[in-house]
């Protein structure tokens, strides 16, 4: 009896636990199938397409940049000759034609005096003036010094700012005319502003140009410019009733116009950047084919269609043989996505 209890029953009840586990995992994996059977697939995959429709497209080009002191300008000597007299110290605030320093010049004369000794110069004073308002800096001249044409004998900075932003080369081709000023916002700022005298150069350009002694006494608030090569820079003036602060970051969007009531598709679905593009259409019986299209505003996701399709037409999604990537599937500087 002891044998049955310790040995016989745990081994009957192990064989039929066992006998269950096995049993579940055949029904599990290993169904049964008639014989000569095939198991094929039931789902298909199929393309994603997009019907061209009917919408609008506001083509906001926007970047991200900062604010800065506008340069300061030069003050450069008309005249050589010595320091005669100085009217400002650093700091003063000037109007332009202001003056700054008054030079003593002296001019030789021809002949000689009744004695026989050359003729003494004739001395005349020059008044060098601020070339524009702001505030003087960089004025570090004394009396009698010598001073030669064209020296800069000092700074004003002007007290106004602007805001600085950089494009990439892709985002140019949906500015369909020169703009003349953009929406600027500031977060925890002002409201948005607008900033007029608009200018677009190019980012090495606008380094390039900075003067050569530029920031030699710190006046230059600009700090130069710097951006990727391709790039463009863009610069408008903040309006003198806002409140801004150098460094601040800006949000800076260019309105290049809209469009209502236009026939429209994703960016995904064309192929080309910009003006031209190529789609795949799909008909009625499934068949693919290419497509030219005129292409007109781009808001980065939606672009016009102008010519080449009509609307209830059926094109791919997303142009053959591109992967789709959703993290960048609709570029931030409106690039249409090419296969």
């Amino acid at each position: 009896m002891t044998v049955l209890r310790r040995w016989v029953w745990p081994g009957l009840k192990f064989l039929v636990f066992a006998a269950i586990a096995v049993s579940l995992v055949r029904l599990a994996f290993f169904a049964a199938q008639p014989e000569g059977e095939e198991t094929t697939p039931t789902a298909q995959l199929e393309d994603p397409t997009v019907t061209v429709e009917t919408g609008e497209v506001v083509n906001d080009v926007e970047a991200t940049g900062h604010v800065e002191s506008v340069a300061a300008t030069p003050v450069r000597s008309t005249a050589e000759g010595t320091v005669n007299r100085v009217f400002v110290t650093n700091g003063t605030h000037v109007e332009q034609g202001a003056p700054i320093i008054d030079l003593r010049v002296e001019t030789p004369a021809e002949g000689t005096t009744e004695d026989g000794e050359p003729s003494p110069a004739s001395v005349t004073f020059a008044t060098v003036v601020a070339s524009s308002s702001g505030t003087v800096s960089g004025l570090d001249l004394v009396a009698k010094q010598p001073v030669a044409i064209g020296d800069t004998v000092a700074r004003v900075a002007p007290e106004s700012y602007r805001v600085t932003a950089t494009l990439e080369a892709a985002q140019l081709y949906r500015l369909t005319s020169r703009p003349s000023e953009a929406t600027v916002t500031i977060t925890d700022g002002p409201a948005p502003f607008t900033c007029t005298n608009l200018a677009l150069s190019s980012a090495s350009a606008s380094a390039a140009g900075e003067p050569s002694d530029a920031g030699a006494d710190g006046a230059d608030g600009g700090g130069g410019s710097s951006g990727a090569e391709g790039a463009t820079q863009l610069r408008c003036d903040v309006p003198g009733d806002v409140t801004v602060f150098p460094g601040l970051e800006v949000t800076v969007a260019v309105s290049a116009g809209s469009a209502e009531g236009v026939l429209t598709l994703p960016t995904t679905a064309v192929q080309g950047t910009a003006q031209r593009g190529v789609v795949t259409v799909v008909d009625d019986d499934g068949k693919r084919s290419e497509r030219e299209v005129a292409l007109g505003l781009n808001d980065g996701e939606t672009v016009e269609v102008r010519d080449g399709l009509s609307e209830g037409e059926t094109v791919l999604q997303f142009v053959p043989g591109k992967e789709a990537q959703p993290e960048d599937e609709f570029a931030e500087d409106g690039t249409v996505v090419t296969g």
